[in-house]
């Protein structure tokens, strides 16, 4: 990449584009390596960068230190911090995630997760998550900070702090618990019976 090239598309198609500097907007674009890429009422493929923002905007697959993204959506997002307002991901791996109504498949986060007004199937921290007005399916983290009106399905937790509404209680938790070790062992079973 040139020193300060900076490209802009507009109401275009291109199919990939290197540069410092990449703005597209009312366009779709495929790969598009920079140091920052912004991608406003547009879509891209594959955008690896250092600072990456989408407004209102769509990505296949973004790798990147920082992403913003306001009201789109990522398939699958690598990020150091990501930060994500009124968007989707179905997957993200991240250092810290910051997610306010917000839709996520799953997040694997090497630090901190925040989720506000937001809803995860599946969120995996090795550092601390705090929630609030959200439900997630399973969630993982040495320490789990709740606020109000918050849902876990399933939850590993080293300490919680605040009130969780639990989907089960003990009883049920054990019976699920048998369950599921059931059907994986069957699963299990057939996998090796059937895969000679």
């Amino acid at each position: 990449m040139d020193d300060n090239s900076e490209i802009a598309v507009s109401g275009q198609e291109v199919n990939n584009i290197q540069a410092d500097t990449v703005t597209v907007r009312y366009g779709t674009t495929g790969d598009v390596q920079a140091q920052t890429v912004y991608v406003s009422q547009a879509g891209a493929a594959n955008i690896k960068a250092e600072t990456v923002e989408l407004r209102q905007a769509g990505a296949q697959r973004i790798q990147a230190e920082t992403v913003t993204l306001k009201q789109g959506g990522v398939v699958q997002a690598t990020a150091d911090n990501m930060s994500l307002v009124q968007g989707g991901v179905v997957y993200a791996d991240t250092q810290s995630s910051h997610l306010t109504a917000a839709r996520v498949g799953a997040v694997l986060a090497g630090g901190d997760v925040s989720l506000d007004l937001s809803g995860a199937k599946a969120v995996l921290a090795r550092g601390d998550v705090a929630m609030d007005q959200t439900s997630v399916g399973l969630l993982a983290s040495r320490h789990v900070q709740v606020g109000a009106n918050s849902n876990v399905v399933l939850m590993l937790a080293g300490r919680v702090d605040g009130e969780v509404n639990s989907v089960f209680g003990p009883k049920a938790g054990a019976a699920f618990g048998a369950a599921f070790a059931i059907v994986f062992a069957v699963i299990l079973w057939l996998k090796r019976r059937f895969s000679v």
